[in-house]
Formats: C-alpha cells, sequence, structure tokens
C-alpha cells in the first residue's frame, strides 16, 4: 500500500497539483485539484474573489474560478466535508475498498422550498415587503452588550432584523446569540451567523438547534474568512472544516426534524458577491446555494449600482418561478479610517466615485446621499431590501438614513413599475 500511495503522490503531484486528501474528486472538478484552495473548499468559490484572484493569496489565481470557468457541465450536487482519516492515503485504494465513497461522490440536494420559515422576516419578504436590516458586529465581552443597548435604543422601531455578527474580521467576539439577547428585548429578529471555519457537521448542528431554543430563527450561513492570526498557504491543517454549500445543505436536510420536534423552521440565508468575476461563475454560486437550501441572500458591500444591475439580472435569468429574496448590503461611511478597514475587506469592491467623495471636506453628508443613490438604484432592479453596515456614521444620519430609506423605497419601485406579488419565503 504504501508503494501504491508513493507512486500515485508523484503522478498527482506532477499532473495536477494533487493535495492527497485520499477522497479524490478530480472527475468532478476539470482535473483540477481543489484542495489547492487555501480552505479547502470543494464546493466552489468563496465570497471573496475578487479578479479571478485567491481572498486569502491574492497572488495566487482562485482555484475554483478556474474550475467553474473549465467545467463544461453545471453539477448541483454538493461534496460533503473531506475525512481527516483519509489525508496522506492512497485514493485508488479507497475507491477499490469503497472507504471514500461518501465523501468521493456528489450527493442530491433535499428540497423543503414547501415548507415555509417561521419567521417574521421570512413571511414579509415573502409577502414582497420591503425590508431593511442593520449589522452590528457582537462585542468582544459582555461589558460591550451597552453599546448594542444603545444602538437598539435608536433603530429599534426602524429596522426588520439585526445581524449579530460573531468575530467580525477574526477578532474573538461574544457569540451572535449572546446580542440577540439585546436585540430580542426590544422586539426585533436577530439574524445569527454561523462560519464554517468554526464548526464540524455535528457541532453545528447542536449549536443551531441550541439557538433556535433560545428563540432564534432567522441564520445567515457563511464559509468564513481566515483568521488573521493563521499563516496564510495550502494545507491539510489549515483546511475549514465545511463551506456554507454544506451548511446550508445539512441544515436544510434537518428542516422537517425540527418542524416535527421543535415546532420551528428556520429561515436559512446565505452570501454572494455581486463582483466576483468572471460574473457567471457568482451566479452560479448563488444558484448552488438557493438549491442547496437557501431562503435569503445578503450580498457583499454594493458601491457600484450598474454591476450590481447586470449581476441580478443573471441572477434572475431564466428562474423566473423562484423568489428572488437578495439583499444588497450597502456601507455607510462616515470615517476615514474606516473607510480604509472597508477598501481591506475581503471580496469587497470600492468604486472610485466612494473614494472621491471621501476625499471632501463634507464627505459624511455626502456620504449619506450617495447612500440613498446606491440603495435606490438596486431597488429600481429589484432587490428585496436593505441591509445596512455602519463604518463609523454618526449616529444622527444613521437614523436618518433608517428612517428614510423605506420612502426612497415605495418611490424606487413605483419609478420601476415593479409589482411584488406574494412568493413562498
Amino acid at each position: 500500500m504504501g508503494l501504491i500511495y508513493k507512486s500515485e503522490k508523484w503522478l498527482k503531484e506532477v499532473l495536477f497539483g494533487c493535495q492527497t486528501c485520499g477522497q479524490c474528486i478530480l472527475s468532478h472538478t476539470a482535473l483540477i485539484c481543489p484542495m489547492n484552495c487555501p480552505k479547502g473548499l470543494r464546493n466552489g468559490p468563496c465570497g471573496g474573489t475578487l479578479d479571478g484572484k485567491c481572498e486569502v493569496i491574492p497572488e495566487i489565481d482562485c482555484i475554483w474560478t478556474k474550475i467553474e470557468t473549465r467545467k463544461r457541465k453545471k453539477d448541483y450536487k454538493l461534496h460533503l466535508p473531506p475525512k481527516e482519516e483519509l489525508f496522506n492515503t492512497a485514493s485508488y485504494v479507497n475507491l477499490f475498498n469503497g472507504k471514500d465513497r461518501e465523501t468521493r461522490l456528489p450527493h442530491d440536494f433535499v428540497d423543503t422550498g414547501h415548507i415555509p420559515a417561521g419567521s417574521r422576516l421570512a413571511a414579509k419578504m415573502g409577502g414582497g415587503e420591503f425590508v431593511v436590516t442593520l449589522e452590528i458586529a457582537s462585542p468582544r465581552d459582555a461589558r460591550g452588550l451597552s453599546r448594542v443597548e444603545k444602538i437598539m435604543q435608536r433603530v429599534a422601531g426602524l429596522v426588520d432584523a439585526v445581524n449579530t455578527t460573531t468575530n467580525a474580521g477574526g477578532v474573538p467576539s461574544l457569540h451572535s446569540t449572546e446580542t440577540g439577547k439585546v436585540v430580542a428585548a426590544h422586539g426585533v429578529e436577530s439574524i445569527i451567523q454561523f462560519c464554517g471555519r468554526d464548526h464540524d457537521k455535528d457541532d453545528f448542528l447542536r449549536e443551531m438547534e441550541k439557538a433556535m431554543g433560545m428563540g432564534y430563527i432567522n441564520f445567515l450561513l457563511l464559509t468564513g474568512d481566515w483568521l488573521p492570526q493563521t499563516e496564510r498557504k495550502v494545507a491539510q491543517t489549515t483546511w475549514f472544516p465545511m463551506d456554507s454549500s454544506q451548511m446550508i445543505h445539512f441544515a436544510n436536510k434537518s428542516l422537517v426534524d425540527w418542524r416535527d420536534r421543535l415546532g420551528v423552521v428556520p429561515f436559512l440565508g446565505c452570501a454572494a458577491n455581486p463582483f466576483s468575476t468572471p460574473m457567471p461563475v457568482s451566479v452560479e454560486r448563488l444558484a448552488f446555494k438557493r438549491t442547496a437550501g437557501a431562503r435569503f441572500c445578503q450580498t457583499q458591500a454594493i458601491t457600484h449600482v450598474p454591476t450590481y444591475v447586470e449581476w441580478y439580472r443573471q441572477v434572475r435569468a431564466g428562474r423566473d418561478d423562484e423568489p428572488k429574496l437578495t439583499i444588497p448590503s450597502l456601507p455607510l461611511v462616515g470615517s476615514r479610517n474606516l473607510f480604509e478597514v472597508l477598501c481591506r475587506l475581503p471580496g469587497v469592491y470600492v468604486d472610485p466615485s466612494l473614494h472621491r467623495i471621501m476625499e471632501r471636506d463634507s464627505f459624511q453628508r455626502d456620504c449619506l446621499e450617495w447612500a440613498f443613490e446606491i440603495a435606490e438604484g438596486v431597488i429600481e432592479a429589484g432587490a428585496a431590501g436593505i441591509h445596512a453596515m455602519n463604518f463609523g456614521m454618526p449616529p444622527d444620519l444613521i437614523n436618518e438614513f433608517l428612517a428614510g430609506i423605506r420612502g426612497r423605497a415605495t418611490e424606487a419601485r413605483r419609478r420601476a413599475g415593479l409589482v411584488f406579488k406574494a412568493a413562498e419565503s
């Protein structure tokens, strides 16, 4: 067996850049080894790819962009996370004895679209109501919850849900569910975030069920960013336990059990990046996640309307029977320092128009008007809502945006002649 392993390893390294995972899926990935992705993703690119480059190591090309560009057939089936016990073993031997069957062969998705999600956010979006969500990063410890309380006192009547982000930017923080308690005390639903970087399958499903037991129903399932203190390289020890598609699939497979046993049907969300190129890869990636079970989508920050409009046109093309519950994220920029943070975020494209505004003395007020213009543009294209992300905007201007966006949305929809009929959530 040692000779078979050594021979296979040498040959596949030369031909395919093999990383010897022992459960080879080259026949499904256009003969390009997907394990050269630093995150070890088995189902497509992450949302941090820009210009075809890797989010983790920008000097190299995104492996999955190469794969998706070369593949002729788009498979709407899922590869499970690789088994660690098969790493550095002979895949030909594993193929012969069947040890790799579960992780080598793609799995069918489960259709649960007929089961309505149970949250107020799901009901609003499914009925065509414009929604407003807000990002609030969980503080590092319990002392920071006073900041969340102050924010909620201002915005509780202006938003439909709040993303309570855990470990924003890879910085350790309170769990999303702890911050969500403050949000819930003001009568607002939370969107709880889980990252595949932080959980294996069993741990993830336990944590999600625990969150539902605490009253949470909306979930945004993400692969996650690279941890800032971890060396950026391709290596088995830095592969992520799961990707977002796998998380969505595992949760979606559990919906009937959760409904029957807990009386809860969660509202599953995913992320997408309209600025990833080539654009069709991003479009197919979102379609893949929706097939896996995602009911709604939040995008990366939108700073250029025409790009979003074309991306969303492609998202909708040929899929008129599906609900298009996409919420574009919108940066509210009020600090030059935090603007620089925005510019460094993985996968975020910052349009030159915003750079020019940041050079002005009155940039805060101008950034607010810019945000309204971006919002109206994406709403006219059919966006289901707006997700506001604060990058140092003063509280009074944030309130002004949240208080004014619904009226602007009504006018934008009217100008576009949009008629929103009820749709499955």
